[in-house]
């Protein structure tokens, strides 16, 4: 299997390459290390500073420009494209921004959360336990083994938690009756909240 391409990072600028060398000095200046201080103080040394003492850092900036350059044309003759991975990563920033808008304006709104059904609630339960036998406290890992416990677990210790399960639906049902009545809106998607709950709690 082909190795997936990477492409190249874009190299730091002279000033960058400068601020890089001397952070520690300026930061002491500054008597700050946050990054408003330090890069306001920067900022005015650097606009002070005569061409000769610039020029080693615009001269490593170019150079490190021409390999970026070089390494960008050979990703892009092996079929990368350029900003894709830039594109994936804002694609991915929305996408959470977005749920996490959507959480936010159900919260608001004040409509009851739907409730955990009884695999999430078996899985709370034994979550540690699970963990430790999986060996990792990965969201997959552990979902992987919880399913294989939930499905091999017999009718009689699947009970409880089906009866608390439908309580908690009851429950539920009830006060979102009670939200709508109140002026509440029907819409806003429930079955993405199973959605959300099997997100949170894997």
């Amino acid at each position: 299997m082909a190795a997936e391409l990477q492409e190249p990072t874009k190299p730091q600028n002279s000033y960058w390459l400068w601020l890089a060398d001397n952070r520690e000095s300026i930061a002491k200046e500054a008597g700050s290390s946050k990054g408003s201080a330090v890069g306001k103080l920067a900022g005015e040394k650097w606009k002070a500073m005569s061409a000769a003492q610039k020029k080693p850092f615009e001269q490593e900036a170019a150079k490190r420009k021409a390999a970026y350059e070089k390494a960008m044309e050979e990703f892009k003759a092996a079929g990368g494209q350029p900003g894709k991975r830039r594109q994936e990563k804002q694609e991915a920033k929305n996408a959470k921004a977005g749920k996490k808008a959507r959480k936010e304006a159900r919260k608001a709104s004040g409509k009851p959360s739907r409730p955990q059904g009884s695999y999430w609630l078996f899985l709370s339960e034994n979550r540690d336990a699970i963990v430790k036998e999986a060996g990792s406290a990965k969201a997959p890992v552990v979902a992987k083994l919880a399913g294989e416990k939930w499905k091999a677990l017999p009718e009689a210790q699947k009970k409880p938690f089906e009866a608390k399960a439908a309580e908690l639906k009851a429950a539920y049902d009830k006060a979102l009756e009670e939200w709508k009545k109140s002026g509440g809106d029907g819409e806003g998607g429930e079955d993405g909240e199973d959605d959300d709950q099997g997100e949170e709690d894997a």
